[in-house]
């Protein structure tokens, strides 16, 4: 499993509801377009929006050994919803 992810035809309406879907999860997601995003059990995240190109980047880059990064994706793909899948 990778441990970044891209994602393109993101528009900033998805990068919102991104924010709002982890935020619900109990995740918070800073304001900016380049931020470190720190979950829960010490898994952070680099969230990289590229407005011009359309592209979310997404990259682990800290978790403990237990958590897996297939957790992780499942996690952030399920608090994001449709967002990432309405590209």
């Amino acid at each position: 499993m990778a441990d970044q992810k891209e994602f393109s035809g993101i528009s900033r309406e998805h990068v919102e509801t991104i924010r709002k879907g982890l935020s619900k999860r109990g995740i918070k997601v800073p304001a900016g377009d380049d931020v470190e995003v720190a979950g829960p059990l010490g898994v952070k995240v680099q969230m990289t929006y590229d407005e011009g190109q359309k592209l979310l980047r997404l990259r682990i880059i800290d978790k403990p050994i237990f958590v897996t990064q297939n957790q992780i994706w499942k996690v952030i793909e399920s608090g994001a919803g449709k967002a990432l899948q309405q590209q």
